[in-house]
């Protein structure tokens, strides 16, 4: 995907990779201590934060990924780390097509899901991931609550600044939705800038939970964020969806 492709000098920065590494093994940890999996496919896994910290844990890590530029960042921090993840350059929707193994679970955080445009790709990918799961798998889905976005109308998503760069993330709402990364970098006085736009799909609860029982997931919980906390449409800032393959 080019609008990730073209981040590749800024997205470590961005996100924070190495700020976020202690709070981010200390969520990691309290999941894997509620649903003891062993195995674990990290979709959309970026520059590897997540596959990174799982594999740190003991875990057998797939991390996969459409944009050959995040798994190329994400190969050298493994290295960096001495830990083992097999990486994967596959699209969402062909997941299955490109996995051969069965996983005790399936990550996809990070707003990944949005990035499906279409119902038919969106009922695919959920089909994949039912598909390469174990019988009683978790699948885990994390994405922005897009309820509270559009009622708000807060069309910020963060804003951080790197030494003399600042990174605006923000959206434009209508007529869709559209993600857009603005880097301002600082020489003096002297502004530059770049502009990084990608459209995505707003999806809700209720839209996720019916291609989830269309393919057979069960036992579906919803929270607020990544520590368990309940989920409130009109307050809470992430949508986690967990569900597991019937047995």
């Amino acid at each position: 995907m080019e609008f990730y492709e073209r981040l590749e000098e800024h997205y470590d920065k961005m996100i924070r990779f190495k700020e976020r590494l202690d709070k981010e093994r200390l969520m990691l940890q309290k999941w894997l201590e509620r649903y003891k999996f062993q195995s674990v496919v990290d979709v959309g896994c970026g520059t590897g934060l997540h596959a990174i910290l799982l594999s740190q844990m003991g875990i057998n890590v797939t991390g996969v990924d459409i944009s050959e530029t995040m798994l190329k960042q994400a190969r050298l921090h493994a290295g960096e780390m001495g830990v083992e993840v097999t990486w994967l350059l596959s699209s969402m929707v062909e997941l299955k097509k490109n996995l051969n193994s069965s996983y005790d679970a399936v990550f996809c955080l990070g707003n990944s899901i949005p990035h499906l445009l279409d119902k038919i790709a969106f009922e695919e990918t959920f089909q994949g991931f039912y598909d390469i799961l174990i019988p009683g798998g978790l699948l885990v889905i994390q994405l922005l609550n897009y309820y509270k976005v559009y009622a708000t109308g807060n069309r910020i998503v963060g804003i951080h600044r790197e030494k003399d760069t600042e990174y605006i993330r923000f959206y434009d709402l209508y007529p869709s939705l559209k993600f857009n990364i603005l880097i301002v970098t600082w020489d003096g006085d002297s502004p530059h800038h770049s502009l990084q736009s990608t459209e995505l799909y707003p999806y809700r609860k209720e839209e996720i939970e019916i291609s989830l029982l269309k393919v057979g997931f069960t036992e579906i919980e919803y929270y607020g964020d990544m520590h368990f906390h309940p989920f409130d449409e009109n307050t809470s800032s992430n949508l986690v969806v967990i569900a597991k393959k019937a047995r």
